[in-house]
Formats: C-alpha cells, sequence, structure tokens
C-alpha cells in the first residue's frame, strides 16, 4: 500500500466523521527547520552484537521473534541499509513494508533530515493527524527553499522528542542547500531500487494513545499481507511512537499467526501445532526485574477495572507486556507514566500540569494496548474484517479510560500521626536541639514512601522534594516566617537540606539594627 493510498484513507476516514477540510497552503514564512538529530538521542548503547547497528538509523532494533523494526529518522545515505537488513533476513518474502509515524512535516536537506516547527515554538513538535495535510507542509516548504538562494536557516534540536521544563536556549544557524527532498521523494527513490518496498506513513501520538484509526489504518496495511513479511517503523528518535506502532504490529501478527495455525489442522499433527503455538504465541511471561511497584508492571487502577470486566483481559495484558518487553529497548512505553510520575514529584507547580496531562496520556495508551489485544483476539480469527473503532464502539472501553486515566495516588504523604509526631517535636522552646531527630525521622518516612520505586537519581529527587514538603507542613509558625524571610516564596518548594541549614541559624545570628 502506497504512501498516497494511505493519506486517502485517511482523508477518507476523516470525511466520513465530518472532520476533514480542504488543505490551505502551509504559512511558510512563519515556519522553520529543526535538526532531528539531539543531545542523547541513541538509547541503544551497542553492547549486544546481535544487533546491527547504524549511528544514521538511531535505535534501529529489531523485536526479538518478530519481523518488525523500529528506528529512528536514518539519514538518507543510511535508508537503503535499513531495508537490506529487513529484506536479507526475510528474503523469502515478497514485500518489506515501511512506515513513518510522525505526526510532524520532514524534510531531508543534504542528505540530513530535518523537523518542520513554528517559528514561534520551536522547542515543540507540530502535530497534525493527517497524513496529506503533513505531506503538503512539506511540499510547500520544500518549494520554498527550492526557490531561494541556496541558502538555509535552521535550528539544532536541544530537547528532543520530549519538551522539557526548563527553556533551553538555540541559535539560529545557516547552511547551504545542496539537496532538498520530501519523504515521497526520498521514499519514491527508494522503492525504485528495492522492488519489494512499500512506504506508507500513518501519524501516531507522540504523548498519547493513537487514534482509532490509525489503530485501524495499521490493520488494514497488515492483513493484507502474511504473518511473516517484515515492517519497519520510524519516528523522529525511534523511542517513544516506534515502539508502540511496534506493539501494534506484533499483536496483529500474533492474531494472523494464530489464524494460520488453525488452518493446518487436519494437515499437521496436532502436537506439532500446539507444540509451534506454544514456542510462537505463550513464551515465558516477561520478567519485571524483581519490581514491588505495582505501576512498573502496569497496574493502573484504571487497567485493574478492565481485567476484572474481561475474561481475556489477563491474558492479552500478558501478551501486551510480554511484546512491550520486546520493544523496550529504546524505551519501555509500559514504565514511561511512572517514569513521567518520579519527575511530576519533583517538579514546579506549573510544571505539574504538562506532565500530568503526558501521564494520563501514557496510561491511556498502555490500556488501549489491551483493548486491541481484545480486539485482535476476537476479529483476527476472520481475518480483522471488522475495524477496531467499529468493535470500540460496541463497548465502554473509551468511556472507561476516559474516567480512569487520572486515577492515581497524584501526591504520596507521610502519614498524619506521623506528621503530628513531628510537629510535636518542633513545638518545643528547644526546638534546634530537637531538629536532627526531626530530619532523621522525615528522611527515613521519604524513604520508606518511594521504597517501591527503582534506584536512581529520580528517586533520591523525589524522596528530597517530599522531605522539603514534609518540613514545610510541620513547622511552626514562627520558623515559616523566618524560612521565607531568608529563601523567599516558599510555594515552589526549597531544597530540603537549605532549609535545614537555615533553620539551624534561627535565633544564633544577632539581628543588626538600622
Amino acid at each position: 500500500m502506497s504512501e498516497e493510498e494511505i493519506a486517502a484513507q485517511v482523508e477518507a476516514a476523516l470525511e466520513e466523521n465530518g472532520e476533514a477540510a480542504e488543505a490551505a497552503p502551509a504559512d511558510t514564512e512563519a515556519l522553520v527547520l529543526a535538526t532531528d538529530s539531539f543531545p542523547n538521542m541513541n538509547k541503544m548503547d551497542g553492547s549486544d552484537s546481535s544487533i546491527w547497528k547504524c549511528d544514521g538509523a538511531p535505535n534501529w532494533r529489531r523485536l526479538a521473534g518478530f519481523p518488525i523494526y523500529a528506528t529512528g529518522q536514518p539519514r538518507l545515505a543510511d535508508l537503503d541499509k535499513c531495508v537490506e537488513q529487513a529484506v536479507n533476513k526475510y528474503d523469502e518474502q515478497k514485500a518489506v513494508l515501511w512506515v513513518n509515524v510522525r505526526q510532524e512535516p520532514v524534510l531531508y536537506v543534504n542528505g540530513q533530515s530535518y523537523s518542520v516547527r513554528e517559528k514561534d515554538n520551536v522547542q515543540k513538535h507540530m502535530v497534525s493527524t493527517e497524513a496529506f495535510a503533513i505531506n503538503n507542509i512539506e511540499n510547500d516548504m520544500a518549494g520554498k527553499l527550492k526557490k531561494g538562494d541556496g541558502s538555509f536557516k535552521f535550528f539544532k534540536d536541544m530537547v528532543g522528542e520530549q519538551e522539557k521544563e526548563k527553556f533551553v536556549d538555540v541559535e539560529e544557524e545557516s547552511g547551504k542547500v545542496e539537496s532538498i527532498a520530501t519523504l515521497g521523494e526520498i521514499f519514491s527513490n527508494a522503492t525504485k531500487k528495492e522492488a519489494k518496498l512499500q512506504s506508507s506513513r500513518i501519524p501516531i501520538h507522540l504523548n498519547d494513545a493513537p487514534s482509532d484509526e490509525s489503530f485501524d489504518m495499521i490493520v488494514r496495511l497488515l492483513k493484507g499481507h502474511s504473518s511473516a513479511v517484515p515492517v519497519i517503523f520510524n519516528c523522529q528518535g525511534g523511542i517513544v511512537r516506534s515502539s508502540t506502532a511496534s506493539v501494534i504490529a506484533a499483536i496483529i501478527k500474533e492474531a494472523q499467526l494464530e489464524a494460520e495455525f488453525d488452518k493446518m489442522k487436519g494437515v499437521i499433527p496436532d502436537n506439532i501445532i500446539e507444540g509451534l503455538r506454544e514456542t510462537k504465541l505463550h513464551p515465558p511471561l516477561p520478567d519485571t526485574n524483581g519490581s514491588n511497584n505495582a505501576l512498573m508492571k502496569g497496574e493502573f487502577p484504571v487497567v485493574l477495572d478492565l481485567l476484572g470486566t474481561s475474561e481475556v483481559g489477563k491474558a492479552c495484558k500478558e501478551q501486551v507486556d510480554r511484546i512491550i518487553n520486546a520493544a523496550a529497548g529504546a524505551e519501555n512505553i509500559r514504565e514511561s507514566a511512572v517514569m513521567e510520575k518520579m519527575q511530576y514529584d519533583v517538579a514546579s507547580d506549573e510544571w505539574r500540569h504538562v506532565l500530568k496531562e503526558r501521564i494520563m496520556g501514557n496510561i491511556k495508551r498502555y490500556f488501549m494496548l489491551i483493548v486491541f489485544a481484545m480486539y485482535a483476539r476476537e476479529a483476527g480469527k476472520a481475518g480483522f474484517k471488522q475495524p477496531f473503532k467499529a468493535w470500540l464502539d460496541g463497548t465502554s472501553y473509551r468511556e472507561m479510560i476516559e474516567a480512569g486515566k487520572s486515577r492515581l495516588e497524584w501526591e504520596r504523604k507521610i502519614p498524619d500521626e506521623q506528621i503530628q509526631d513531628l510537629k510535636d517535636l518542633l513545638m518545643a522552646e528547644n526546638f534546634d536541639a530537637q531538629l536532627p531527630q526531626v530530619i532523621n525521622k522525615i528522611n527515613q518516612l521519604s524513604y520508606k514512601m518511594f521504597n517501591d520505586l527503582p534506584r536512581g537519581d529520580q528517586k533520591c529527587k523525589s524522596m528530597r522534594k517530599l522531605a522539603g514538603r514534609t518540613l514545610l507542613e510541620v513547622l511552626p509558625p514562627k520558623l515559616t516566617v523566618y524560612l521565607e524571610s531568608k529563601l523567599g516564596n516558599l510555594a515552589n518548594v526549597p531544597d530540603f537540606y537549605d532549609m535545614v541549614g537555615t533553620l539551624s541559624m534561627y535565633g544564633k545570628v544577632p539581628v543588626v539594627e538600622t
């Protein structure tokens, strides 16, 4: 299926829902280019010699046991090498599929990929769910550069796929234009070199579940091929979106494989079929590395609600967890919500709003992957004749996730009885004599509140932030006033040890009267 066919299907789906509008020419004067590469983009350490490594294809990997690859946007010079990897490994297959899952426009200038961004918001991706609209922007931007004076301006992406709390200063740079190509032109040339290659574009959300239409686009693409046909997914860094698409594809391919096993009955002995089924579809459950954190294992309250409403829910969650672990070379998308939650614990009040939306979006993505696995288990037997969207319309799962994605313990808090004990210690006249005991007790309580999280810098920061909030909660008014006079506004909680050091000087430094 070509990129044009995919775009046409997306547009048709949007028109069906009354969402399509005629695309106006892009205001290219308000757009700029930003490099696709960014600091610390490559998450693969290269220690696994069995994984083919290509510096021009960041985070390239194959899901173990599947003809599925994920990667960041490759350099033009390395695109053919990536295709060759899949063609050579699956040389008996008649097709190799490449799917770009980015929501933002992309251009190749001098063989390097750049994303198109808004001039006033250069540190954030443009977002579009319509493939044809993205293509139009790429064409308009390429046309502008081709008609220019032979130079181009760009910014280096210093942020990456996820917006950061602190604004990073970036400077505009310039270069000489030697070649310009849109994604459509790049893959059109690639298909001429490799006849098996078929390319398409299916936009997927970065910090949310894929849309119903995106799920269905991947189903329509893959159901026309056998389960053994290789597919390559790419996003900017090969981290979140390509991992998500890979999980969806693996669920579809396992459903196809199940249907193929059913067709073998009566032709191949049952014991052989069952042996193959056990090997391919029921490998050992994913190792949670001894984690006792329920959320790291995907046991979000809304997910537990889902499992309670479906007989196949538990098996589908295990399937999704197993596949996510196989796709987790760059990032484990089940654990993303937990890692964001650890940042939330130490973030400023303003940034917490952004992180909360991200966390809920990550939970929704995980939830909908399980729901999709439930759908595939049912629809895959009939060759995916019923679209996911239509199947979903007959359930209450959309309402369940919207109502339940915010059900988290957003604040970890020291138990009230322990808070009162700390207050009693600090109410004494010689509170400074009690301060070491208070500090020690707050540290112990903070550690206990986060003992379910893995070791690391983020855990230490979370504990320290909780300790700071707890100290402010238990201080008597006179000490709070004193701290504010020395450290300023306490709304954004100061560092715990800065506050402790300041309190240790209370009443010991004489006040100089003027």
